[in-house]
């Protein structure tokens, strides 16, 4: 046994020890010299602490994510021109490793034809296959 798989022997059964006796300790002994009321008060004040410091952070990390979301999104539609875009998807129908849906590229939207465009374009650079 190394010394220190030793200490942490010792240390466990420490910990371990300490735990049992306070498990066996009545809550009077445990709050002796304490006022019980102002650590009930006490405790609720650091889990609504704790609370808001939580919900900070999920904001904090949703508003990245949607920053994020936003900012990956945004400039391909803005910088895509609908004609190319068109022309792409034209070429992209006549792949035959591309399956798009059965309907004639002049019936879509521009959205949606910005909208395909930019979902094949990512799953070609998912894929590492450039056209």
């Amino acid at each position: 046994m190394t010394d220190t798989t030793h200490k942490q022997d010792e240390l466990r059964k420490f910990f371990q020890t300490q735990l049992e006796e306070l498990l066996e300790m009545s809550d009077e002994e445990i709050l002796e010299g304490s006022d019980a009321e102002e650590l009930k008060i006490e405790g609720i004040a650091m889990i609504a602490a704790a609370k808001a410091k939580i919900g900070s952070r999920r904001m904090a990390a949703a508003k990245a994510t949607m920053a994020t979301r936003k900012v990956s999104t945004s400039p391909i539609m803005s910088t895509v021109n609908i004609d190319e875009a068109r022309a792409y998807l034209q070429a992209a129908a006549n792949d035959s490793r591309i399956t798009i849906a059965a309907r004639a590229l002049g019936e879509m939207s521009d959205a949606d034809i910005v909208r395909i465009y930019t979902q094949l374009n990512k799953l070609q650079q998912d894929t590492g296959d450039s056209k």
